[in-house]
């Protein structure tokens, strides 16, 4: 079945596909009037009537000058998640953000390049695979996110096991050794005051 064009399809020319991943560079074009030249052209009758037909100055008597546009291109990246397109191919895209520099998404193939065909390459997924997988990846990020944060508690649950108990490890053995120290350091001091007052003697 045929897909209908959305109001917000971007038809656009393929001008770079098959170097980056899941993405190609396409070319979209528009009209603009320019205000620096403020260019128009006038429907209003000419000096010389004789050189128009009459019916031309009925119609154009009181009719609004119109605007002059002028042609603009822009080279934008659009997503393609199963690499379908190629350099040439006439595409229509949507507005999708992806990241911060490829912000549509490529719906249909209007018109292939010369070379392969459609039929040969991968297809062009629709809007609800875009939405599955963008749930699937999702759950899995999620997922992966609850392991890490189950991770990090069992770990932290270990060390403050560890350090409690070291702590009291350290303390005893801090407290045995201040005991016996402090009573060498008591019987290094009387002999140290012995040694002084033998020497004064």
């Amino acid at each position: 079945m045929r897909r209908t064009p959305s109001l917000h399809d971007i038809t656009a020319v393929v001008v770079s596909a098959g170097r980056m991943m899941n993405a190609a560079k396409v070319r979209t074009t528009k009209q603009i009037y320019n205000s620096r030249i403020q260019k128009a052209r006038s429907l209003s009758p000419p000096s010389n009537p004789s050189l128009f037909p009459p019916q031309d100055l009925t119609t154009t008597t009181n009719a609004p000058p119109l605007l002059q546009q002028f042609t603009i291109s822009r080279h934008q990246l659009v997503s393609d998640p199963t690499a379908a397109l190629r350099t040439g191919d006439t595409i229509r895209m949507t507005t999708e953000r992806h990241s911060r520099l490829i912000r549509h998404v490529v719906t249909a193939i209007v018109a292939p390049a010369a070379g392969e065909p459609i039929d040969e390459r991968p297809a062009v997924l629709t809007g609800e695979q875009r939405e599955e997988k963008r749930a699937g990846k999702r759950e899995r990020k999620m997922a992966r996110r609850e392991a890490r944060r189950e991770g990090e508690k069992g770990e932290g649950a270990g060390e403050a096991d560890g350090g409690a108990g070291g702590k009291s490890g350290w303390e005893d053995r801090r407290g045995g050794e201040g005991a016996g120290g402090g009573g060498g350091e008591e019987v290094g001091g009387d002999e140290g005051v012995g040694r002084r007052i033998g020497g004064r003697e």
